[in-house]
């Protein structure tokens, strides 16, 4: 498949009504604030309307968009000195579970009480669905590392909710 490039405003548009929602979340998962999440999701989607990026399909986007997202996040935390964010209360958390109509909230928070690099991988590996050698290719680490922070994350939940987490 060619590469394509957002060359009109209906295309740039079309790209972001495909994404936001995503793009929101992930930026959720590392804020912990509405307020910065919509910061975060609109930063990046202005380095997507101010560059010049051709991508390949709908999943080369997806992949720009989770790699831009996290480091933007990242950048931002540690531009705020703050490593450990507080959570918000529960109704002003966007939804991020699954279709169901059951109530996941406990097992969000806790996956979003993670350290950093635990949650990171839990999220794309089970709620973006992409492999552990997909995750190490975004994240820059080894697939053994992303194995072993799922190990630790699978761990901890466990030890928090009292069930296995995936596998």
């Amino acid at each position: 498949m060619s590469a394509h490039a957002l060359r009109t405003d209906a295309d740039f548009e079309a790209f972001y009504e495909r994404h936001w929602k995503y793009v929101y979340r992930l930026c959720y998962t590392y804020m912990r604030s509405e307020a910065d999440a919509e910061d975060c999701t609109e930063d990046v989607f202005v380095k997507v309307l101010t560059g010049d990026f051709a991508f390949e399909d709908e999943t080369h986007e997806r992949k720009w968009l989770t790699i831009t997202s996290i480091n933007l996040c990242k950048d931002r935390l540690k531009s705020y000195g703050r490593r450990n964010v507080d959570s918000l209360d529960d109704e002003a958390a966007p939804e991020v579970a699954a279709p169901e109509q059951e109530d996941y909230s406990d097992v969000r928070e806790a996956v979003l009480a993670l350290p950093p690099k635990l949650k990171e991988v839990i999220w794309l590996y089970y709620f973006d669905g992409y492999s552990t050698d997909e995750i190490a290719k975004m994240l820059g680490s080894p697939p053994s590392t992303v194995r072993n922070r799922m190990r630790d994350a699978r761990n901890l939940l466990k030890d928090r909710l009292g069930t296995d987490f995936g596998e």
